[in-house]
């Protein structure tokens, strides 16, 4: 994700990490942080990523 960053390339993470943002508060954190960002995404499907990219200024 630090090269990613680094080179100003956008990420997204497409699947369902639910269980382990339940379990852990700090990946909760990040990925809702994250999420706030636009360069690195979790999301749910590729519907929601559409969706998103098409939202983006």
């Amino acid at each position: 994700m630090q090269k990613f960053a680094a080179y100003r390339i956008g990420l997204a993470v497409i699947g369902d990490i639910t269980d382990h943002t339940a379990a852990s508060t700090s990946l909760r954190d990040f990925v809702r942080e994250s999420n706030q960002g636009r360069q690195l995404w979790f999301l749910p499907d590729t519907d929601a990523l559409r969706a998103r990219l098409t939202a983006r200024p």
